[in-house]
Formats: C-alpha cells, structure tokens, sequence
C-alpha cells in the first residue's frame, strides 16, 4: 500500500510540476501599419518586439514595444512608439496555435509640423502620450520544435481620435 502511495504521489507531483512549469517566449515582427492621429495619416512599416508567459493552459500574458511610425514629409515629422500589456486567448491545433488578443497601450506621440504661410512659417511641435485598446486575431505556426512564425492583425483606438492598424508578420520563439 505505500509502494502505491508513493507512486501516485510521485506521478501527480510530476504532472503538477510539468503543468506548473511556466511557458515563456520572446516575439519580434515587422508590421504595415495604417495610422491616424492628430490630423496626421499615413502608412509605414513598422516593428515590434514582446516577451509572452502562459498563465493559464488557455491565455498567455504579453508585454511588449510597438514602433507605430517614423515618417518625414515636406511638412513635417512625426514619431509614434507604445508599450503594451495584452491578453491573448488561444486554442491548440496540431499546426499552431489561433489566438485573440485584447489589452491596453501606452502611445507616445511626438509631431513637428509647419505652422503658417509663405515666409512666415514656423515649427509647431507636439508631444502627446495616450492610452489605446488593443484588438487583435491572429495564428502562430509551428515550423520547428520551438520556433513559430506568427500572423496576426492589429486594431488600437485610443485617446485625440488615435487609431491604427496593424498587420505583422514575425517570429516567436518558446523558451521552455
């Protein structure tokens, strides 16, 4: 009777440790990005990087940098960055992982326009830091034991008729 005492316990703090075990990866991408803020549009490609934890068997915890923009034009210059914290809900396929994604952001906006006509233009300029919701759908593909190739699009709404999106295409590295 102990022997099998034992060896359920043996068996269930293996399976404990095992599911405990957390699941980190590290994500990069490049991303066409259609944005518009402060009378400002356009559409550049963009960057971003994240570091992701699974926290449930079902949702992973993300935090990451977005490069939204870094345009330049004859009137003027813009600059655009956010951090993020998302929720992504996923569900396990055989081929890769389909997942949603909802979290917060914090955008910094920083633009130099030209101000007035003729000879009397100046430099107006423009800092702005905002906070957006994040939206997103998107499939991460398996290509190797822990490598991934991610797609996913990209919706943020924010403060000042701030809005954006995304498509990315990257790489997602398991590290565990």
């Amino acid at each position: 009777m102990k022997r099998f005492v034992w060896i359920v316990g043996v068996v269930f703090l293996g399976f404990s440790q095992a599911y405990a075990a957390p699941k980190n990866y590290g994500l990069v991408t490049i991303a066409y990005n259609d944005f518009d803020t402060s009378g400002v549009n356009d559409k550049e490609f963009a960057y971003s990087a994240a570091f992701g934890k699974q926290i449930h068997k079902q949702w992973y915890a993300e935090l990451g940098y977005l490069n939204l923009f870094d345009f330049s034009n004859d009137y003027g210059e813009a600059t655009g960055d956010a951090l993020y914290l998302s929720l992504l809900g996923k569900a396990s396929g055989a081929t890769g992982e389909l997942f949603y994604k909802v979290g917060v952001a914090k955008v910094d906006v920083d633009i130099a326009m030209q101000c007035g006509d003729g000879d009397a233009s100046i430099v107006c300029s423009q800092q702005n830091s905002l906070a957006a919701g994040i939206v997103g759908l998107g499939y991460d593909y398996y290509v190797g034991l822990r490598s991934m190739v991610r797609i996913e699009y990209i919706h943020m709404s924010g403060e000042d008729s701030f809005s954006t999106n995304m498509f990315n295409i990257g790489f997602r590295y398991n590290f565990n």
